[in-house]
């Protein structure tokens, strides 16, 4: 029996194509990896379906925040609530995951009776300058019991999320930004995992949602400022934001199920404003 061989220029070409077939399958096993990747021109047909939209709630300021030594800085505390009860939106069915997360999940933005219950983001919108901003720089993100938590949460520029995984089904999460064209950082989670940290989520200031491509239910916010002066309520409505040179400033307050709202107030040396904030649903 004669073995036939091809010519020298076909073997070559033949050896050629493998190489490519093998790179691109390195490349493509590399992309399903649960390391966060970095923004992609457009994004997806997906990441453009799950953009938000609307206004931009924290826009980046015209001029960088300055840190000074802050000496006898006064403070404004004071209480967020809704001028009217809320309705807790309707429960998502969970569909093929309902063994693993009930027939659905009920909505979690407002408390009983139709109170913010927390989760209300208040920051000073118009300062440039005052004390610096803390060293600690890391924020976690879990995905348990099929939903992300904590569900708001605020931090500084530069600041790293880690991304931890509890549930049985896998996620691709995006952070994604009104007013931006694609998401700041895409998350590969499953089961046990967690993701490397990554500070693209909090590259700049921003109001940053968190949703899953593949389920419906899963949302977080990261309010990104680039200085110190915000707080995120607490249960009761409760907020203190200190170390405030004395200045009038115009206090904010956001929360995902209302409209965004803003006073004015003056802080004096060594002094404590008080003010009551009241939401107006959507």
């Amino acid at each position: 029996m004669i073995a036939a061989f091809p010519p020298r220029e076909t073997a070559l070409h033949l050896v050629i194509a493998l190489i490519l077939i093998s790179a691109l399958a390195c490349r493509d096993s590399g992309a399903s990896s649960n390391e966060p990747t970095g923004r992609s021109e457009g994004g997806s047909a997906s990441d453009r379906t799950l953009a938000p939209t609307g206004e931009v709630v924290i826009a980046r300021p015209s001029q960088p925040y300055a840190a000074i030594s802050v000496v006898d800085g006064g403070s404004v505390t004071g209480t967020v609530s809704l001028a009217m009860p809320l309705t807790p939106a309707p429960s998502v069915p969970t569909g093929p995951d309902s063994a693993l997360c009930g027939s659905s999940i009920p909505d979690e933005s407002v408390g009983p009776p139709g109170s913010v219950s927390g989760g209300v983001v208040v920051w000073l919108d118009d300062i440039r300058r005052g004390k610096p901003v803390p060293l600690e720089r890391r924020l976690e993100l879990e995905s348990s019991r099929c939903r992300l938590s904590p569900r708001v949460q605020a931090g500084v520029v530069a600041s790293a999320v880690n991304v931890i995984g509890h549930d049985r089904f896998r996620q691709h999460l995006r952070f994604l930004t009104a007013g931006e064209k694609a998401p700041r950082a895409a998350v590969l989670l499953g089961q046990d995992e967690q993701v490397i940290p990554t500070e693209l989520p909090l590259e700049a200031p921003g109001l940053v949602i968190v949703r899953d491509t593949d389920h419906a239910w899963p949302t977080a916010y990261l309010a990104v400022f680039d200085h110190p002066y915000f707080a995120v309520t607490a249960p009761n409505g409760t907020f203190t934001i200190d170390g405030i040179p004395p200045g009038k400033y115009t206090v904010m307050a956001w929360h995902e199920r209302a409209k965004r709202a803003e006073q004015v107030v003056a802080v004096s040396s060594g002094g404590t404003a008080h003010m009551s904030i009241a939401l107006q649903p959507r």
